[in-house]
């Protein structure tokens, strides 16, 4: 049986900042290709795997943490906040 690779914090939210700056490239309209099916697998299987590790490895309160912060900071910097409705973050600054 294959053991997955045991991904640390800070690797997995490098990857997933990655992920994060090319999602905001692309609601700021600026040249950015669009996710690609392979992109999408690899950002969903990294944060699924990181959420499904064993403790002490489980990093799924910690990354929530990061990604809700990430967008928070965002959403508080940038003037258009109708493009956050579809973000499923609840937020009362908009």
């Amino acid at each position: 049986m294959n053991e997955r690779k045991t991904i640390d914090l800070e690797q997995g939210w490098e990857f997933m900042q990655k992920g994060i700056t090319k999602l905001k490239n692309i609601l700021e309209g600026l040249p950015e290709p669009q996710f690609s099916s392979e992109d999408y697998m690899m950002l969903y299987t990294t944060i699924y795997n990181m959420c499904t590790q064993k403790p002490p490895h489980d990093y799924s309160q910690q990354l929530y943490d990061k990604y809700r912060e990430s967008f928070e900071e965002y959403i508080t910097t940038t003037d258009n906040c109708d493009l956050f409705s579809l973000i499923s973050i609840p937020l009362e600054s908009c």
